[in-house]
């Protein structure tokens, strides 16, 4: 009985006093105390991460959301984002940063647009001049996939009054391109006015631009002269698409002849062939920007593409055929962006008065 009872006693000045409880209830108040204080020390651990889980929401996670969700827009190209963070100073700090670059990044896209809108305008005002053309009907279709495009083409009165065509592809795309697109302009227009001969223009262009252009950017080019009064057509070809003609009812037919593209070999000598064309005859000059239109399956508009075009169209005007290429070509892409310049000239041989 002893050994079950704690006994205590308590001393003062008027006696003692002894007071004597059970073990088991002593160990019972106890684990009822140490439970107790557990439960509250939970509690109060669970009332402190909750505010502490309340005070991060609000001070970091929403913040950085926020930061995170801006930064996607601005890599999605929507550089006018920007994020409106009031937290720790660090977080601040960080916010302010980020909207700093995305208005730094904003102002030198609009001045890239305000440069390339007045390359592109350059561009377009060194296409050729819609100047009528005794006994020849010209019309074209000009498309760059960029704001500026390396596709070249050319309509050249020479002096004795034939008609040069010219069309140009430099590899690549963008402001490299068109620069070089735009010195093959002036190599055609120098090269014209020493030689009436494709095949000679040709040499020379290719000499200048092996010279002055960076190698990699080798380009292609077809030059055709077009003799009204003899009724003659004559074209040297420097890796280019091949050319297609349509003569009266006669199916199309591709002028085959070609040589090494520009820009590879300085001392490249280009021939040249001739042949005689009718009135009423169609010369279609294009760019694989053409024949190389994918669709959304993945398939290319191709040359077979191209000659059932123009065979639909005998009889028809030299514009008419232009109008009937872009309307087939957008419905093949059917929605998808064209990834390289669509360039097309037809030239028509029509009766001069």
């Amino acid at each position: 009985m002893a050994g079950s009872m704690v006994v205590g006693s308590f001393g003062g000045p008027a006696g003692q006093v002894l007071v004597s409880e059970k073990r088991s209830n002593i160990l019972a108040i106890a684990r009822d105390g140490l439970v107790r204080q557990m439960i509250a020390v939970l509690l109060a651990g669970s009332i402190a991460a909750l505010l502490a889980n309340l005070v991060l929401r609000k001070i970091v996670t929403k913040p950085i959301r926020r930061l995170v969700t801006s930064l996607q827009s601005l890599g999605d190209g929507k550089l006018e984002s920007r994020v409106d963070v009031h937290s720790c100073r660090e977080l601040t700090y960080l916010g302010e940063q980020f909207n700093d670059m995305a208005a730094k990044l904003d102002a030198a896209e609009r001045d890239r647009r305000v440069h390339m809108a007045k390359a592109r305008a350059i561009q377009q005002n060194l296409r050729p001049s819609t100047q009528v053309i005794p006994g020849v009907n010209i019309a074209e279709l000009f498309e760059p996939a960029d704001d500026v495009g390396g596709d070249y083409y050319d309509v050249i009165r020479l002096s004795d009054n034939s008609t040069l065509l010219c069309i140009a592809d430099v590899s690549g795309h963008g402001v490299p391109a068109a620069m070089a697109a735009t010195l093959l302009k002036a190599f055609v227009a120098e090269a014209a006015k020493q030689s009436h001969h494709p095949a000679e223009i040709l040499t020379r262009v290719n000499q200048q631009y092996h010279e002055y252009v960076v190698m990699g950017h080798f380009a292609t080019m077809v030059l055709v002269r077009i003799d009204v009064a003899e009724q003659r057509l004559t074209y040297a070809n420097a890796g280019h698409e091949l050319p297609f003609l349509q003569c009266g009812d006669e199916p199309v037919r591709r002028l085959d002849h070609s040589d090494l593209i520009l820009g590879v070999e300085d001392d490249t000598t280009y021939e040249e062939c001739c042949l005689p064309i009718c009135i009423g005859a169609k010369l279609i000059l294009v760019s694989d920007g053409v024949t190389e239109a994918f669709n959304p399956y993945e398939e290319q508009f191709g040359t077979e593409r191209v000659s059932d075009t123009i065979a639909k169209a005998i009889g028809e005007h030299a514009s008419d055929l232009v109008g009937r290429f872009d309307s087939e070509l957008e419905a093949f892409r059917d929605g998808r962006a064209a990834f390289d310049d669509t360039t097309l000239v037809v030239a028509e041989l029509v009766a001069s008065d």
